[in-house]
């Protein structure tokens, strides 16, 4: 799978959809590359494999048949009242910005919604 369009500073493009087992809500990564250093295990000798680089995590947030739209998470903080030691409401969402190549953002909804992501990065499921 890979990112084959930036929306924004918060949302990609990934090839993947409902055809191919992508969900609403499900958690994904943008990786940079395999690892160059194998894992080996200490007492079989065995190459368990390479460890991913990873660029950064987005979750799903509306699938089509052949796509996917996935955004950076968003991250709730409440309100801490310093004067009371207590949390109150209301609480913040904040949504934090993908590092992505900003001569690439086309955007491409009607409405609002290091190395950078860029178009062609490979995406992986995280869960299922």
């Amino acid at each position: 799978m890979k990112v084959v369009k930036i929306i924004s500073t918060k949302q990609i493009v990934v090839n993947a959809g409902s055809k191919d087992g992508i969900k609403e809500g499900q958690q994904l990564e943008i990786i940079d590359k395999i690892g160059d250093e194998p894992v080996v295990d200490p007492e079989s000798g065995e190459n368990l494999g390479y460890l991913n680089i990873s660029k950064g995590k987005v979750i799903v947030s509306r699938v089509f048949p052949k796509m996917s739209i996935a955004e950076a998470p968003s991250e709730t903080y409440s309100v801490f009242d310093q004067l009371t030691g207590t949390f109150k409401m209301p609480s913040t969402t904040i949504q934090s910005d993908l590092n992505v190549d900003p001569k690439e953002i086309t955007g491409g909804l009607p409405s609002p919604s290091k190395d950078p992501i860029r178009v062609g990065d490979t995406v992986i499921k995280i869960n299922e």
